[in-house]
């Protein structure tokens, strides 16, 4: 910053002395003065002051500019990475969305590839009673999606540890990054979540949570899942701890009930990612703006005013 120039607001206050005219006095009487006063009026318009006010803004506004200041405005960055984690329990062969939740979710984040930044680099991992890596952060879009059509099924579900994979990656690649966790299911094994969400919020990295499946529906005869016998019911999605996970890393957390609400919620999430809210000079920002209200009062008073 340049806290120097506002001297140039000096200089603004005598400009403004200056344009401020006392009215002279009517020194005699004159049978018309109160007609040529409405006249006067009239001939000014509604906000007779609107030009001076905006030219006095504008002038501001540029003087502010010449102090270079820093305004904690949004930005993207290319030091952060996305990591993508899916579950690929059993349970994701669900057909309550179509046609089935894994898939869903496959086409939930192709939408996200799709739509976050190109600069962004985004990793996948993919877990079930273990996590593993199917593909470290990258911004080759076309590999990560031949990617996702390698997921297998697998027994079990281990969220914690999906969470740890993710953030091993987030570290080796700088530290900066946010974490997008799908689910159906309850943590039966491996890493205790929660302590897995910890660690997450002492690196600064936020975990989104989505929770996925229909309340009461269940496997029909024809459902892949019927196959497997031990499920007295299909949504078994732990609501309480994805809610914990997020809120403790400053992420959000969503529930889905359908493939369409999936991808809405992948791509509202991808409008985010690799977004900063960090102090950044807004010079040209302020100089922009204070000389298109500067100019525009100019105009206005010319138009007012045009003899």
């Amino acid at each position: 910053m340049a806290p120097e120039a506002l001297s140039l607001l000096l200089l603004l206050a005598f400009l403004l002395l200056g344009l401020y005219r006392r009215r002279p006095k009517a020194r005699l009487p004159h049978p018309l003065l109160a007609l040529l006063k409405e006249a006067a009026r009239e001939a000014r318009g509604p906000l007779p002051w609107l030009p001076t006010a905006l030219f006095a803004l504008g002038l501001l506004l540029l003087a502010l500019a010449a102090t270079r200041p820093l305004l904690p405005l949004p930005g993207r960055t290319s030091e952060n990475v996305a990591v993508l984690v899916l579950d690929v329990s059993r349970s994701m062969m669900a057909t309550d969305l179509k046609p089935n939740r894994l898939e869903a979710a496959k086409e939930a984040a192709r939408a996200f590839l799709r739509r976050a930044p190109r600069g962004l680099r985004v990793g996948l991992v993919a877990f079930s009673g273990h996590a593993q890596t199917v593909h470290p952060p990258t911004t080759d879009r076309k590999r990560l999606l031949e990617s996702l059509e390698s997921l297998e099924f697998g027994r079990s579900t281990a969220i914690g540890e999906g969470i740890f994979e993710a953030l091993r990656h987030i570290r080796e690649a700088g530290g900066k990054g946010e974490i997008l966790l799908l689910t159906d299911g309850r943590n039966r094994t491996g890493a205790d979540p929660l302590e897995a969400a910890g660690e997450a919020q002492r690196m600064g990295v936020r975990v989104h949570t989505v929770g996925v499946g229909v309340p009461g529906w269940t496997p029909g005869p024809e459902d892949p899942l019927s196959a497997f016998g031990f499920f007295a019911g299909a949504y078994e999605v732990d609501e309480e701890l994805l809610w914990a996970i997020a809120e403790l890393t400053g992420g959000k957390s969503f529930l889905v009930r359908s493939e369409e609400e999936l991808s809405r919620v992948y791509l509202e999430l991808a409008e985010g990612m690799g977004l900063e809210v960090r102090p950044q000079e807004a010079t040209g920002l302020l100089g922009a703006l204070g000389g298109a209200l500067a100019l525009l009062g100019v105009a206005l008073r010319r138009y007012l005013s045009p003899l």
